[in-house]
């Protein structure tokens, strides 16, 4: 098997570092890609979210309120649809499937007690307790919105600080690592090659040359990665 010669592992320890900041560039190219594009996707999703439940929470509060003013049915009614369309958001801005359970058990509970709503007298508080229910649950969700906030923002400082450690290992580490490892093998080839020329300058006008300078010389070579070829392969 023939040996690397010190001209190609010089080379290839050459081509690591551009190679690997390549490959960095496209990876921290992609995270800044990431990064641009989260606030819009936060604004467009979780922050949506979030921004539907306070929704459902203000209708539930206005429509406790309104059902003791003289235009308690407008008021309500105006309320309740205000309500469903805040249901229709969060439905399209689903992120979990904690989120997705927490707002069909609100969409269920909110029918039956918007119908009694719209039937009962204005100083019945009998429905009361299930509308505090209701503010419950829909506080509940909110918790879980806000929860997945968190999450997501702790998902970027994540991936922050790991893009962080490839930038430092990629511009930093990894180019002193090679630099320093072509520094030896050339400080190899150094001595291989002036020893060779010293037993090159022995040699020079002998028409015998001594046996120990021509094995000098070949083990140098054989160093170096250049070894004599293998007679069994010779055509």
């Amino acid at each position: 098997m023939n040996n690397l010669t010190i001209v190609t592992k010089i080379r290839f320890i050459a081509a690591i570092a551009p190679a690997i900041l390549l490959l960095a560039a496209a990876a921290i190219a992609g995270a800044f890609h990431v990064f641009g594009t989260a606030p819009r996707e936060i604004y467009e999703n979780e922050y949506a979210a979030a921004r539907s439940a306070q929704g459902m929470e203000n209708a539930l509060y206005k429509m406790d309120w309104g059902r003791t003013q003289t235009d308690a049915s407008q008021i309500v009614m105006d309320q309740q649809r205000g309500f469903i369309s805040e249901i229709e958001v969060a439905r399209q801005h689903i992120g979990s499937r904690e989120q997705a359970e927490r707002i069909e058990k609100i969409a269920n509970d909110a029918r039956p007690l918007f119908d009694a709503l719209r039937t009962a007298p204005p100083g019945d508080d009998s429905l009361e307790p299930r509308l505090r229910d209701l503010q419950g649950a829909v506080a509940d969700l909110m918790s879980i919105d806000d929860a997945a906030l968190i999450a997501l923002a702790s998902s970027a400082e994540s991936q922050a600080r790991t893009m962080i450690a490839i930038t430092i290992a990629a511009v930093a580490v990894v180019p002193w690592i090679c630099f320093v490892v072509i520094v030896r093998l050339s400080s190899g080839l150094y001595a291989e090659l002036k020893e060779m020329r010293r037993h090159a300058d022995a040699l020079a006008g002998r028409e015998q040359p001594p046996s120990g300078d021509v094995r000098a010389l070949d083990e140098s070579l054989t160093n170096l990665g250049f070894a004599k070829p293998n007679p069994m392969l010779a055509e």
